[in-house]
């Protein structure tokens, strides 16, 4: 089987999909293997404002409730992951778009009380990915979670979980070669600003602890610490607006770096 390959496609960068998607086709034509897994915040944001809800938000991560999950469950599972697949089949990709309620994928339990209906996942169904992968499809997984200490299936059986872990643990489970961020910025920048090429795990840790970085950058470096330190040898962390995938494969310097 080809190397595998976790790249995580941000929900608020739907206008640079078709971008991102000709180079997924292109590290595919390379001899690589992707599991691409995707958000959708800025959507769910949108489509909560529309309602009347306001979205709150606790160290980066969205607090989740009932009402919130209904409205995470059909953006997610269903406009932006058709969306995805759609547009990967049309270029001549074939892909399957599922969550991680599929085939239990994400074992999940509630993260914490102040996140509400916010999952942490507890185990990856693997299998169903490498089945996927070793028939030439690429999974296409929206970050839901089957909550395995459900104490009422039909008000806490799903999950909504951040997409960064999500890509963390599923790059972990199956042993990946890279997981990739694609963000909105350049890379992890320093106090001043630059873009940080090259940090080792130590590194990685110091900057997160020291405050220079906030908000949806914050799960994003800690996910891909917690990837490296799972087993996958790359962690890149890049912006989508531009050709930065195709050129990580080609092994030209771009974004920031993580490695062991």
């Amino acid at each position: 089987m080809n190397k595998l390959n976790v790249i995580k496609i941000g929900g608020s960068t739907i206008s640079e999909w078709n971008k991102s998607l000709n180079q997924i086709k292109e590290i595919i034509n390379l001899g690589e293997s992707i599991v691409l897994v995707h958000g959708g915040g800025k959507t769910i944001s949108d489509w909560s404002s529309r309602l009347g809800i306001r979205p709150e938000f606790v160290k980066g991560l969205r607090k989740t409730d009932p009402e919130t999950l209904e409205i995470a469950c059909a953006i997610l599972s269903g406009l932006v992951n058709t969306k995805l697949v759609t547009m990967l089949e049309s270029i001549g990709v074939n892909s399957v778009g599922f969550s991680g309620v599929s085939g239990k994928l994400l074992i999940s339990e509630p993260k914490h009380k102040d996140l509400g209906l916010v999952g942490k996942i507890l185990d990856v169904n693997s299998r169903i990915i490498i089945s996927l992968i070793k028939d030439n499809f690429v999974p296409v997984i929206s970050p839901l979670g089957y909550n395995d200490h459900s104490l009422n299936i039909e008000t806490d059986g799903i999950l909504n979980i951040n997409a960064d872990e999500v890509a963390a643990e599923i790059a972990k489970k199956i042993k990946a070669s890279k997981i990739i961020y694609q963000t909105d910025v350049d890379g992890i920048l320093d106090q001043n600003g630059r873009i940080i090429p090259n940090m080792t795990l130590n590194q990685s840790k110091e900057i997160l602890n020291s405050g220079i970085i906030s908000g949806g950058m914050i799960p994003k470096l800690q996910s891909c610490i917690e990837a490296i330190d799972g087993g996958v040898d790359h962690g890149h962390i890049i912006n989508a607006d531009n050709d930065s995938l195709i050129k990580i494969f080609k092994k030209n310097k771009i974004g920031t770096h993580l490695t062991k």
